[in-house]
């Protein structure tokens, strides 16, 4: 019963330099492909990934988001500067005064081994 509940699933395809942005139609068109899939069902597919993305990093959502293999999404907060603060001017190096900022949010974006392997040759 346990092996009729698997289902057969096609081993990883080499994977082929594209040598143009995709657009989302272009994506969805390419997966449908990939997959044998029809368009609808990976336009929903894709829409349910940004769903559970949005979510999850969404203030009251847990903060972080992980597509395995690929990449982690995740919320930096920032503190409030107060006017007055000394910080460096990074052009010439000299200390002055910076302008009052309020705390931030920042959404951060870090790859993981499948992404960061397909990048190096």
């Amino acid at each position: 019963m346990r092996s009729a509940a698997r289902r057969k699933t096609k081993p990883a395809a080499a994977i082929r330099p594209i040598r143009q942005t995709l657009t989302k139609s272009a994506l969805t068109t390419a997966i449908a492909e990939r997959t044998g899939l029809t368009r609808r069902q990976v336009s929903e597919v894709l829409g349910s990934l940004e769903a559970a993305m949005c979510g999850s990093i969404h203030p009251s959502g847990v903060g972080e988001f992980v597509l395995p293999g690929l990449f982690k999404v995740y919320l930096r907060k920032v503190p409030a500067r107060k006017a007055g603060t000394l910080i460096r001017n990074p052009a010439t190096g000299e200390m002055m005064a910076a302008k009052a900022k309020p705390a931030t949010v920042r959404v951060k974006i870090r790859p993981l081994s499948k992404l960061k392997k397909a990048a190096i040759r």
